[in-house]
């Protein structure tokens, strides 16, 4: 099994559970989106490009959520990861409500937090703190990936050398691991992927609080980006001890979870 699964005959295939449960999340969303804005008294009405009634910056946030979500529960399990882990259905369905849950929360955010008003101010978009919170994000969705292609392609590499070595013409990923090298997103710490995933959901909330959305803890955005901190830290600590004992200190070359020289 990976680092984070484990055997049992319940298990679903990794791939489709991991689609189906974080489809939940934009899904949702979209639904809330299109639908809510209209049953409030009075409605909002803005000319925005998705016909919801609510102000660009609103729709701008939703898309961003929908553009992280149709990597990570549609391009990602279903064409660019070479194998995902069995997933046990409880642990499935918790994702589910995760996604339930935090895309509702983000989903009425963006509604309720709109004036009921038929006209508005130009959007905000070009703001100093705009820019920042734009910059954060791609930043942040674009290493993202790419520390996810690179771990992709080490394993494909290493299934292949498996095969070559085993006489198998076939190249199958499961049970085939690789530790990335100390070199470029790698060099300092072993998850950047994780830390990357923060940053792009840091940008997030800069830009709901830039637009008037809340930077406090009434932001579902700060609430969102802290669960994500504290899920994936503790996965990132265990994943470098899981390196360690897979592949020896000497590979894993001090390098740190996901904050270089701290954790």
């Amino acid at each position: 099994m990976g680092k984070t699964s484990s055997n049992s005959r319940f298990n679903l295939p990794g791939r489709y559970a991991w689609a189906v449960a974080e489809s939940v999340g934009p899904l949702n969303l979209l639904f809330i989106l299109l639908t809510l804005p209209s049953k409030l008294r009075p409605a909002p009405n803005h000319s925005t490009s998705l016909l919801t009634g609510l102000p660009i910056e609103h729709e701008v946030l939703g898309l961003l959520y929908i553009l992280h979500y149709l990597n990570r529960a549609c391009i990602t399990p279903l064409f660019r990861a070479p194998s995902m882990s069995p997933i046990h259905p409880i642990v499935s369905c918790l994702m589910v409500l995760f996604q339930y849950l935090n895309s509702s929360a983000i989903a009425c955010w963006l509604v309720y937090s709109t004036p009921n008003q038929t006209t508005s101010s130009p959007p905000s978009l070009l703001n100093p703190l705009s820019v920042i919170g734009t910059a954060l994000f791609a930043l942040g969705l674009t290493n993202n990936i790419r520390a996810e292609s690179q771990l992709f392609a080490l394993r494909r590499g290493a299934a292949k050398r498996k095969a070559k070595s085993e006489g198998r013409a076939q190249v199958t990923y499961d049970k085939v691991y690789a530790i990335p090298p100390a070199e470029g997103l790698f060099r300092d710490i072993l998850f950047p992927h994780y830390t990357w995933e923060w940053v792009e959901w840091m940008g997030f909330w800069v830009l709901g609080g830039a637009w008037g959305l809340g930077w406090a803890w009434k932001s579902p955005a700060l609430w969102f980006l802290t669960n994500e901190v504290c899920t994936m830290l503790p996965r990132a600590v265990s994943g470098v001890a899981w390196y360690e004992g897979k592949f020896g200190m000497r590979a894993v070359a001090g390098r740190k979870g996901v904050i270089p020289k701290v954790l």
